[in-house]
């Protein structure tokens, strides 16, 4: 399936960096200020790696087996969409990755088709920007009203990503070794450009109206180093919503006298089902059997 680039998209993409309020993983959140300082130095190419990222890797799956592409349009039976969301999660798109609005116009096209029954979604994903979740949680809501089931199913399933797959009706670990869930919790990262451009020899100036003296106060204090006001306004509601979802979303099954089960520790293996972060360890294959066996006692439920 084609994503749709909107003319402005590299400033879109760039400001998604710049909000600078992440659900990630540690060792992605490392790499957000080169990514940035990398912009600021080069910008972003128009062309750059057009040839790998133009199409995303949509298939469809029959009760049988039988593989389609896309959404099974040319199936002839019920199929089980299974849609990816991997790599770090941000809001637009870029040549770089796919935007979650992307992801969400995928999935409602998914819970639009007659021809669709259940779909799983595929993640391996440490996370990304807090902006990346409510084309999600919409497109999902979307989905479930319509009467589809959702199936997660993950390696790498941590923070944003984690948010996401805990909103599914069931949930998979791809497997024992290398699969990593949790992380959640918030953060906050932002670059200083300012000495960069002060050896340039650009004089900065901030004035502001009396009467404005609480505005940007909470980042002019970040720069200062001082970042309570930060995380008493902005960090920590956030991570209370975050908190709230994922109890809300996995009731009873959650274990929460596990320790750092919601403050951003990862789990690895048979521990992320047995804490209840998820319900069964299972490959692709058998996430998209369970997908359309749920339909199918769905559908007869329906009926009957």
């Amino acid at each position: 399936m084609q994503k749709r680039l909107s003319a402005n998209w590299r400033t879109l993409f760039t400001e998604d960096l710049l909000r600078g309020q992440f659900f990630i993983s540690p060792n992605l959140s490392l790499s957000i200020p080169s990514q940035l300082l990398s912009i600021l130095q080069n910008g972003i190419s128009s062309d750059a790696g057009q040839s790998d990222t133009v199409h995303i890797d949509v298939k469809s799956y029959g009760y049988d087996g039988e593989e389609y592409e896309d959404l099974g349009e040319d199936s002839q039976e019920t199929v089980v969409a299974v849609i990816p969301i991997k790599g770090t999660m941000y809001k637009y798109s870029s040549w770089y990755n796919y935007g979650m609005i992307d992801i969400a116009d995928i999935i409602k096209a998914a819970s639009a088709s007659e021809n669709v029954s259940a779909i799983v979604l595929d993640f391996d994903s440490g996370g990304g920007s807090t902006a990346a979740i409510p084309p999600l949680e919409e497109a999902i809501a979307l989905a479930k009203a319509r009467g589809k089931i959702i199936v997660g199913h993950g390696d790498t399933t941590c923070s944003a990503a984690y948010w996401i797959a805990s909103l599914c009706d069931y949930i998979f670990v791809n497997n024992l070794l290398t699969s990593t869930w949790g992380s959640i919790g918030v953060m906050m990262s932002f670059a200083d450009f300012n000495p960069y451009f002060e050896k340039l020899g650009v004089v900065f100036h901030e004035i502001y109206a009396d009467e404005s003296d609480e505005k940007n106060k909470i980042f002019t204090e970040a720069l200062k180093k001082n970042y309570e006001p930060i995380k008493t306004d902005v960090l920590s509601p956030l991570a209370k919503a975050f908190q709230n979802k994922v109890k809300d979303n996995r009731g009873s099954k959650l274990k929460l006298e596990t320790e750092g089960i919601l403050s951003g520790k990862t789990f690895t293996g048979i521990t992320v089902v047995n804490i209840g972060l998820a319900d069964d360890i299972g490959t692709l294959p058998i996430a998209i059997k369970y997908a359309a066996n749920l339909a199918i006692a769905k559908n007869f439920e329906h009926n009957y």
